[in-house]
């Protein structure tokens, strides 16, 4: 099985197309164009597509149409800056082929009022996609968010897949120890990490250093200098329970230019 894990940054510019959310206006169904970054993705035959900070509520969402596959949205239920079409939110496209016993849109003793959680639950494998809060902006939500979700990890009995933005930096293009702790590399940030291999995870994507690249530097050859010299953080993750023999590989080019979409790379999870 092939599954993609990808902080898109908004669905609605630049994925399925070369548009912006503006200029795809209201149309009934967004255009998937052969360059764009979404078919790039579809290239790569992946079963599962794990979408994270979509900032699309499930009505926008049914525009976004992939042949062969079926799609489950989940919103931000809160208004203005955080409204379902301007915040948060995450989605997952599957094979039609490929049977599903549930989908899930939350865990216990968390209340995910932004869409953060999608749970793919499958014959003998439970997908966990997430788009974890950033704890500059929401930081005690950070922390219930990592305390419930660890919860829940360790009560699941099937193999479980771990996949998204945890918005947690095990590995940055600077030393960590040389700085002040930050959103992202927080001491109690970095125990959650730690506390997942404690209850049996394995990081799948150990092998590589980065998936986000600060998209506000000087762009060179229209790349954001960070991405352009490999200057990132590593926030995107597949962690693995139960299952043995994956490999991930980063596609640090999609969505890097023409058209410049996401400030993460998808990553590609085989088992």
């Amino acid at each position: 099985m092939k599954i993609i894990t990808w902080n898109v940054n908004g669905i609605r510019s630049r994925i399925f197309n070369d548009k912006t959310s503006t200029q795809i206006g209201k149309v009934k169904d967004v255009p998937l164009l052969q360059n764009s970054p979404m078919n790039k993705i579809l290239n790569l035959d992946p079963d599962v597509i794990c979408l994270q900070e979509t900032r699309c509520d499930k009505i926008q969402g049914a525009r976004f149409k992939i042949p062969g596959y079926v799609s489950y949205f989940n919103e931000s239920n809160g208004e203005g800056a955080r409204g379902p079409n301007r915040y948060s939110g995450t989605c997952i496209f599957i094979k039609e082929n490929i049977a599903i016993s549930k989908i899930e849109y939350n865990i216990p003793d968390y209340e995910d009022t932004e869409g953060r959680i999608i749970i793919l639950n499958l014959t003998n494998t439970i997908i966990v996609s997430v788009y974890a809060p950033n704890s500059g902006t929401n930081y005690e939500n950070k922390i219930t968010f990592m305390e419930a979700m660890l919860e829940y990890l360790n009560s699941l009995s099937k193999n479980v897949i771990l996949c998204g933005d945890l918005n947690i930096a095990k590995d940055t293009h600077f030393d960590k120890s040389k700085v002040e702790p930050s959103p992202g590399f927080y001491p109690h940030e970095l125990d959650f990490y730690t506390d997942l291999h404690t209850i049996g995870f394995v990081d799948a994507t150990k092998d590589y250093n980065y998936t986000w690249w600060d998209p506000r530097t000087k762009k060179i050859d229209g790349i954001p200098s960070a991405r352009y010299n490999n200057k990132g953080w590593r926030l995107d993750y597949f962690l693995v329970k139960g299952i043995n023999e994956v490999s991930c590989k980063v596609f640090k080019s999609i969505g890097e230019t023409n058209p410049l979409s996401s400030d993460h790379a998808p990553v590609l999870l085989e088992y």
